[in-house]
């Protein structure tokens, strides 16, 4: 089972922590934020890159409580993972800005699913920026804000840091971001 999910759930997490990186670590928001001529799709493309993991989760997640695998050490080791990767979204300890309780992580995420020939899936960018405003808009309007402050940046980091250990967990061989990943 989680050989069916490893690699679009890999995809998900890395382009999170790479845009996570580059907020914290390249200053993305302060040169493409709000005030930016495409400060709008920069903060709707990282939006999606949070709901679209979140999105991935869930579909793991659902799969993961029904089913037995016959890889039980890596999917202990890749949900420990995402367990850590949503208690940083979660904990208080970073005060409340970019703060998802487990709820709105898992709300976040059953919208995101999609099914498309028979298969679930996450939905792709263009459909949830068509579907921004009325689906997703009461769940990402706070976090949309957030994004900008400077407060948010610890817990930011601690997710990508996160994030880059799942990626390498669920990359076992690095075939595919051997090289690429980098700690805020």
């Amino acid at each position: 089972m989680l050989t069916r999910y490893r690699e679009p759930l890999a995809v998900a997490a890395f382009d999170l922590q790479s845009r996570l990186y580059n907020i914290v670590e390249q200053g993305f928001l302060d040169l493409y934020g709000a005030d930016h001529s495409r400060g709008e799709i920069s903060l709707q493309t990282t939006l999606f890159r949070i709901a679209q993991y979140f999105g991935w989760t869930e579909i793991l997640r659902r799969d993961i409580q029904y089913l037995s695998f016959p890889e039980a050490d890596a999917t202990r080791r890749v949900v420990q993972l995402q367990s850590d990767v949503a208690e940083a979204f979660r904990s208080d300890k970073y005060g409340q800005a970019m703060m998802l309780w487990a709820d709105e992580q898992r709300a976040l995420g059953e919208l995101m699913i999609v099914e498309e020939h028979g298969k679930v899936l996450s939905m792709v960018f263009a459909a949830f920026r068509d579907r921004c405003q009325d689906t997703f808009a009461p769940s990402l309007a706070r976090l949309r804000d957030e994004l900008l402050l400077p407060e948010a940046e610890e817990r930011l980091r601690d997710v990508q840091h996160g994030l880059c250990d799942l990626v390498r967990a669920l990359d076992v061989n690095r075939v595919r971001y051997a090289d690429e990943l980098q700690r805020a």
